[in-house]
């Protein structure tokens, strides 16, 4: 069973091949052993914006990630993100309501024919 935890920047450059993120950003890595197996969290790409992301192996999908997804979106919004893009794989089944459940909603913007989800920070 993979174990998840804070992703270090080792994490990432092992996972994405030598990348390495050189701005804000909150992950967890899913591990196996010193293999790095899937990764998700968040990138802030300018000020309030940030981008999602979640890549986790079809084998390894469980309602239990939720936890962690629902973790480093408060994490990102207590480092002051106010507007969370990403894109739903619509392969994945529940992804899609997954998304709505997290208050993500789709956009008229698409990135590589992907459509982008949306969260913004209601104004109380």
């Amino acid at each position: 069973m993979p174990t998840i935890q804070m992703a270090t920047d080792d994490d990432v450059a092992r996972f994405y091949g030598g990348i390495q993120f050189n701005t804000r950003w909150v992950a967890k890595s899913m591990r196996k052993g010193r293999l790095v197996a899937g990764m998700g969290g968040l990138l802030e790409v300018e000020p309030g914006l940030w981008i999602g992301f979640l890549e986790v192996p079809e084998g390894e999908r469980r309602p239990s990630i939720y936890r962690h997804v629902i973790e480093m979106l408060d994490a990102a919004k207590e480092a002051g993100a106010v507007k969370i893009k990403t894109w739903c794989d619509h392969s994945i089944p529940r992804a899609e309501a997954m998304m709505v459940k997290l208050g993500f909603s789709p956009t008229d913007e698409t990135i590589d024919d992907k459509v982008v989800w949306a969260w913004v920070h209601s104004q109380g």
